[in-house]
């Protein structure tokens, strides 16, 4: 098992090589994650050009559906190089955006927030499994400890996750109150690898659901099952969320990444998370799920939507939120509008936000 442990932490150290040392700084701390976001462009172009290449074979036909954007993209060339790899991967037009600025002058506070979040994740589950043993002793039942218990404590704990950050997402599209705090994580009009805004209630409450709800729900199944979470489940979880955080990339990118017809009916795939970024009526508060989750919480909650061949794509949270419209265009309108807006949807008779979606 030792030997497992050591492969399976070098596996996640090259796919996040996040070094841990004995010296803490802002300095530390902000070189790391400089450094780790260049790992994940690095992953994003490495696993880019393997799509822009089968775009190539498939005479221009990107990924699994073939789609218009609001900001032009260049369409794969006839014969591969390099310059034209990156000029599909990582577009000019998205970078020279003001969406991209804003973003990237965003982007160290949503570093530290998701720090907090894979920790409530991959710790949670324990922390409840062992104060539940602590508060109400052994359970009755007691599963031994070997292979089968650590998948199944994985797979308890990456389900949990997978429903509470659903839960979140669609009490965000949902709610007036919590929309107003997520509508401006839509208001991005370019999608890239670099990340995308989200304020920081919405991703509070997100990881939140995450980490709270994965270990409340992931943490009382182990208990109940005489289970103990240790050392090697939090390996895989780990590396599960090490492998679903480099797809997550393509979530929020042009780039489409399928997992063929029949994974797709069952495990949530990037590209279907383009759709839900959509501006347009029928793109919104659809497909709320995450990379690698299940499709099962959107088609029973009636939020999944199936993309069709040649659908046009335009980002942003409404098509009546776009260009110069768009009220999260500075900090200002991004930090305190949301507060403002919120508020108002608690009055008695609240004014209608066309730009709010409705569920069907």
């Amino acid at each position: 098992m030792n030997s497992l442990q050591s492969l399976l932490h070098s596996i996640y150290a090259f796919l996040l090589p996040l070094e841990h040392t004995q010296k803490s700084s802002i300095f530390t701390f902000a070189l790391k994650s400089v450094q780790n976001m260049a790992h994940s462009l690095i992953w994003f172009v490495l696993i880019g050009v393997v799509v822009y290449v089968i775009a190539q074979r498939r005479r221009g036909r990107v990924g699994p559906h073939q789609y218009s954007y609001a900001q032009p993209i260049p369409a794969p060339a006839e014969q591969f190089s390099v310059k034209g790899a990156l000029g599909y991967l990582l577009p000019a037009s998205f970078y020279r955006h003001a969406s991209f600025r804003f973003d990237m002058l965003w982007l160290p506070f949503s570093i530290v927030m998701n720090f907090f979040g894979l920790l409530g994740v991959t710790l949670g589950p324990g922390i409840v499994q062992s104060w539940l043993l602590n508060r109400f002793g052994y359970s009755p039942l007691s599963l031994p400890q070997n292979g089968f218990t650590i998948a199944l404590q994985v797979i308890l704990v990456l389900l949990a996750r997978d429903f509470g950050r659903f839960m979140w997402h669609y009490q965000g599209h949902v709610v007036p109150f919590f929309w107003e705090f997520h509508k401006g994580h839509h208001s991005a009009e370019v999608l890239h690898p670099f990340g995308v805004r989200t304020h920081p209630v919405d991703m509070f409450i997100r990881n939140t659901y995450t980490g709270v709800g994965s270990g409340l729900i992931g943490g009382s199944l182990i208990y109940a099952l005489g289970m103990s979470y240790g050392r090697d489940a939090i390996y895989f979880v780990t590396l599960c969320l090490a492998i679903f955080t480099i797809l997550e990339i393509f979530e929020h990118s042009h780039v489409s990444i399928s997992f063929g017809k029949t994974c797709n009916r069952f495990f949530y795939a990037p590209y279907m998370h383009h759709f839900h970024h959509g501006a347009l009526p029928q793109h919104m508060n659809v497909n709320l799920g995450i990379t690698g989750g299940l499709t099962l919480w959107d088609y029973l909650f009636g939020t999944l939507y199936w993309p069709q061949a040649g659908e046009e794509i335009i980002w942003g949270a409404s098509l009546a939120e776009l260009g110069e419209n768009n009220p999260h265009r500075t900090l200002h309108g991004f930090l305190i509008g949301p507060f403002v807006a919120a508020f108002r949807t608690l009055r008695r008779n609240p004014p209608r936000d066309v730009s709010a979606p409705e569920l069907a």
